[in-house]
């Protein structure tokens, strides 16, 4: 069983000893990752626009896994629906002297480097053609952000002995599950590679074109399988291949809109298309969180905004996986609270459209949500714990007990529309999405809860820690509840109309666990304090009486134990570390939430230890929240965003974001510690001038 279950903290005290390693970047530019020569097994480099997803290994042109949006399979021990693996259009041979390319022991790895300035992969390696000829080849990969659909490649090729070179543009099938269904012939289209690709199941098809635009001195071969010349030394021969990969949630004949997007990449240019995945990767980076005082947290805000923003795009209406496109097997590309909890806030303050198509695929899953709460007895939404990518429907596997307790994601999805309605006062979404779903949550929880001598409360229910089910009044989800009641409250003054008075003595009245020490508790009875439940939702203001705020974090602090806990859970509790003035322990909670969890030599973080796998986006996006938002004590609202006072880590000097969007406007932020962030009009220039808004 590949998903490791999320097993969630039971403390945060033991992460404190964490020892810290080595040294890892220089510098405070954006860097290139990357290794030379021979390597050990290591996790592949990811490339990505958040449409479509590729793991090139060190030989990038023969097969690797895929991923494509909307792409979905019947899962074969599962039996539900889940993101499927894709074919990978940059497979491409070279024929030299009766050589193959697929003939790895030719092949000699020189280096490969991602550049996180622009999400472009490079590589170069020696092609041992057998006697006096060696290829040295260069590939130059990127997914491009300004036509979602296409993957770019360019090939350089020199020689060391004069030869013919046949380039033969393939798409691997490898370990794809389902039929091909159409397979049209070279040519057709004006393409050299279509297909249509019906995954395992039947539950979608996927479309394949391929262009490849060859160095002028070659010529089509015989048989229209790719391109043949012959090569001299001293000179560079040049390809690009082009490739549009299209599900049919996005259009009803794959294949033909692929040849479609793919022909009008061609037609925009290779060059032309690099320089706008350029352009849009530098307009990203304005949001760059830079903080001065620790080179080795820059690199991993920096690695974490790269791979979050990667796996993201406006035109992605399939939701996020924990592990976004760098992998169908984990988490089998279902959405979770993840997107809404840790990933969504800062999406939201650097990329307001990108975060919208978050919340749309969850808008697009409101009425099967509506129907889930009556078959559980419930009135409104009951949002999944896990979303599939075409339904939004629930598809946790039977074996996990959080496909029917762990209902806390109906409030984390609540939330979310909130936050964003607050940060951007988009009135049209207001009417479309926000009311509607805080309304059918609000909804939900007046249904979910009982009305007792104590308030209201909420029974037999599962919170954030996994290990615990059937707890009643967990401190989380009466927390969470208690805030979307005041929201949904609010909305409907926003909406010029009066709520239930039921909704407002729920707010009113909503039960909180306490024990003896005045502390909010984790659940009814539990003898655990909830600062971890606190931290959660602290970047969405959590309403909390400061005192009982104390009171459990003081409490939580007098308590010794071993356990280190999960990284996203780390990150948050360093921003509740230096909300509450600790500022040693905000510096090593925030280590210790990366530095267990990083894999070289691509940035990659894992969810657990003891994976040999990264890119969990989770813990990218707690990471970047706790900087963006915890630290800076910025919180989204309908007055002022500096709420509160800075408070960094201890070994933080400062943090700068370039941009971000207050309410449809650009805004510079700058964080000192022990004062209000200063939150000023436009963005600041590279020379130092303002930009006006957009």
């Amino acid at each position: 069983m590949p998903l490791s279950r999320r097993a969630m903290m039971k403390s945060m005290a033991g992460a404190l000893a964490l020892a810290r390693s080595g040294y890892l970047f220089a510098g405070s530019s954006l860097p290139i990752l990357g290794y030379g020569g021979t390597r050990p097994q290591i996790d592949p480099a990811y490339v990505s626009n958040g449409f479509i997803g590729i793991r090139p290994g060190p030989i990038p042109l023969l097969p690797a896994p895929a991923c494509v949006t909307g792409f979905v399979y019947l899962h074969p021990d599962f039996q539900v629906e889940a993101l499927s693996p894709a074919p990978y259009p940059l497979t491409t041979d070279l024929r030299v002297n009766g050589a193959s390319l697929r003939q790895t022991e030719r092949t000699t790895l020189t280096k490969q480097s991602l550049d996180m300035n622009y999400g472009e992969l490079t590589t170069e390696f020696v092609y041992d053609c057998g006697g006096d000829v060696r290829l040295i080849v260069k590939v130059q990969q990127f997914a491009s952000r300004s036509q979602p659909t296409l993957l770019w490649q360019r090939v350089d090729l020199q020689t060391s002995a004069p030869t013919q070179v046949d380039f033969l543009p393939q798409v691997s099938l490898a370990d794809v599950p389902g039929q091909l269904l159409r397979n049209a012939p070279p040519g057709t289209g004006r393409v050299d590679r279509a297909l249509l690709f019906q995954s395992a199941g039947n539950l979608s098809r996927l479309g394949v074109a391929i262009r490849l635009i060859p160095d002028e001195r070659f010529s089509r071969s015989e048989d229209l399988s790719g391109y043949t010349g012959r090569i001299v030394p001293n000179q560079t021969y040049t390809f690009h291949v082009l490739a549009s990969m299209v599900s049919s949630f996005y259009h009803d004949e794959p294949d033909m809109e692929a040849t479609r997007l793919v022909n009008w990449g061609v037609q925009t240019t290779a060059n032309s298309l690099l320089a706008d995945n350029r352009r849009a990767w530098s307009e990203l980076w304005k949001s760059r969180v830079l903080i001065t005082g620790d080179d080795q947290d820059q690199k991993v805000l920096d690695a974490a905004f790269f791979y979050l923003h990667s796996s993201l795009h406006q035109a992605n209406l399939n939701g996020m996986a924990p592990y976004g496109l760098s992998s169908s097997r984990y988490y089998l590309g279902h959405t979770f609270w993840d997107t809404d909890t840790w990933s969504l806030l800062p999406v939201l303050l650097c990329s307001p459209r990108t975060a919208e198509s978050l919340l749309r695929f969850r808008l697009r899953g409101l009425a099967a949500a509506k129907k889930a709460a009556g078959l559980f007895g419930y009135r409104g939404a009951q949002f999944p714990w896990e979303a599939a990518p075409l339904s939004g429907e629930e598809v946790t596997p039977l074996f996990a007990s959080t496909g029917w307790a762990e209902q806390h994601i109906v409030p984390d999805v609540a939330l979310a529309f909130w936050q964003y309605q607050l940060a951007t006062a988009d009135k049209d979404f207001l009417d479309e999405a926000t009311w509607p779903v805080l309304c059918a949550v609000a909804e939900w929880i007046e249904s979910r809860g009982v009305t007792t001598a104590r308030g209201f409360e909420i029974h037999n229910i599962m919170g954030p820690d996994e290990t615990s089910n059937g707890l009643d009044n967990s401190a989380y989800v009466n927390l969470a509840c208690r805030m979307v009641m005041k929201a949904a409250i609010r909305c409907a003054q926003m909406k010029g109309t009066s709520s239930p008075a039921r909704w407002q003595a729920i707010a009113r009245d909503m039960y909180l666990p306490m024990n003896a020490r005045g502390a909010l508790a984790i659940a009814e009875g539990s003898p655990e304090v909830a600062a971890a439940d606190i931290s959660f939702l602290l970047p969405f203001d959590v309403d909390l009486d400061p005192a009982v705020l104390e009171s459990t974090w003081h409490t939580f602090r007098e308590k010794k134990r071993s356990a280190a806990g999960i990284g996203f859970g780390l990150a948050a509790a360093s921003a509740l570390a230096a909300t509450m003035g600790d500022r040693k322990a905000a510096a090593e909670l925030f280590r210790a939430s990366w530095e267990p969890f990083w894999l070289e030599p691509f940035a990659m973080i894992r969810e657990a230890s003891s994976q040999t796998y990264g890119c969990f986006l989770t813990n990218y996006g707690a990471i970047l929240q706790a900087a963006m938002l915890g630290f800076t004590g910025i919180r989204i609202g309908e007055s002022d965003w500096n709420k509160y006072n800075v408070t960094l880590p201890e070994n933080w000097k400062s943090i700068e974001i370039e941009r971000i969007y207050v309410r449809g406007e650009q805004k510079h932020v700058i964080a000192q510690h022990g004062s209000k962030a200063r939150i000023v009009d436009g963005a600041a220039n590279t020379d130092g001038k303002m930009l006006p808004p957009p």
